[in-house]
């Protein structure tokens, strides 16, 4: 395999889960999983709003802390339909999805009437896939995981009674690793990295009357740089992935409509058009995959309803638009579509201190076609269909302290 030929291979970098609206699993560190994102900036009940809209936390009147824990499993499927080259021969079924745990901190504390601060450990990304050796573009990917970790710290100020406006840093860590082998598995090469970046998100918090409220926040980007290697027989090469983590900014709504039923919505913006391409930097030498990705929308709708029990029932559902269509324009490491997502979910005061959320969300990615072409050798295309689905399910605790 020839150095020009490798560096082209691995230029199919992992970003997440297949055939998503790219990479951003933004409800997940909000905790709005239960609503599919819905409101997520504007609920403030919970010491979860230290991630959700730090300027929110103005609306948490005690010290709170929270802990979250989840399940994700991805049904990824792959169906080769008819790839040629140095893709030809690969099974024609493929299963790709995975099993992973997943958790998460927040803190929220009040310093006084105007002034809260709060932290938040939790992900806004990551992914685990698994094709297996007999996959058609095993030389590309056999399996990847990607682990984004961000540790934010933040502050809100009370502008007046009904505004309020938050400040935060973002520390994130990024851990990639991207396994591919030979079609005869004589070869086997990993490429792994890893990165701190930072960046920060600005929010703020406006409570019209006790049954509307209104938040907005602003996440900035972070580009991950992740220096490490890539390895495989005979070879060791200095490498570094670059990953990116577009700018987003989202808006949200609650409206009680009378003591049992709330309405919440949201609508964001990620800025992925800033992603044309994902690059690799070996020693004298860079490869990249083409995105020429769009920005997305998404616009979520939900609604709580409150049970005589005291449980509260919590459903939503979210589209959210495609940063990229053409089947050209596609790779295995993160083929794009549209997605929708359904949550449902409950919550209880289980004492006057202690709440629980139990939640799950559906996210279907639909179908998609890709036709990747390599240069070299000659003729070879990766040409089949993606069908995906995942299930997020978890618990949350928020503890009164």
């Amino acid at each position: 395999m020839r150095y020009t030929y490798l560096t082209a291979l691995i230029s199919a970098l992992l970003s997440t889960h297949v055939h998503s609206a790219a990479y951003v699993f933004p409800e997940l560190g909000m905790m709005s999983v239960s609503t599919a994102g819905a409101g997520a900036q504007a609920i403030a009940e919970g010491a979860e709003t230290a991630f959700a809209n730090p300027a929110s936390m103005t609306n948490i009147e005690q010290s709170t802390i929270a802990f979250n824990l989840e399940g994700v499993i991805s049904d990824i499927n792959y169906t080769d339909t008819g790839s040629t080259g140095a893709f030809a021969g690969g099974e024609h079924y493929s299963e790709a999805g995975t099993t992973m745990p997943a958790g998460s901190f927040y803190w929220v504390t009040p310093a006084n009437d105007t002034v809260s601060f709060g932290l938040a450990i939790a992900a806004a990304g990551g992914s685990a896939l698994d094709y297996g050796s007999n996959f058609s573009g095993a030389q590309l990917v056999t399996d990847t995981s990607l682990m984004t970790v961000q540790i934010n710290p933040s502050l809100a100020f009370k502008i007046d009674e009904q505004l309020s406006v938050g400040v935060g840093l973002i520390s994130e860590f990024g851990k990639i690793e991207q396994n591919m082998t030979s079609r005869n598995n004589e070869r086997k090469l990993t490429g792994s990295g890893e990165s701190v970046e930072f960046g920060y998100t600005l929010s703020a918090f406006y409570e019209l009357n006790e049954a509307h409220r209104f938040g907005a926040f602003y996440r900035s980007e972070i580009s991950h740089d992740m220096d490490g290697d890539f390895k495989g027989d005979n070879l060791l090469k200095p490498a570094s992935f670059n990953i990116v983590m577009p700018n987003i900014i989202s808006i949200s709504g609650y409206h009680a409509l009378s003591t049992k039923t709330a309405a919440l919505w949201s609508a964001s913006w990620s800025d992925f058009s800033k992603i044309k391409e994902t690059t690799i930097t070996l020693p004298n030498t860079s490869a990249a995959i083409n995105r020429q990705w769009e920005d997305t929308y998404s616009l979520s709708l939900g609604m709580h309803y409150n049970l005589e029990s005291q449980w509260r029932l919590e459903t939503g559902v979210t589209y959210e638009s495609s940063p990229q269509d053409d089947p050209t324009l596609q790779a295995p490491d993160v083929p794009t579509g549209e997605v929708w997502k359904f949550g449902v979910g409950t919550s209880k005061d289980i004492t006057t201190d202690l709440r629980m959320q139990l939640y799950y969300e559906y996210y279907y990615g639909g179908s998609s076609d890709i036709i990747y072409s390599l240069d070299e050798p000659a003729n070879s295309q990766l040409k089949g269909e993606y069908d995906a689905a995942i299930h997020y399910l978890g618990v949350l605790f928020n503890y009164k302290t």
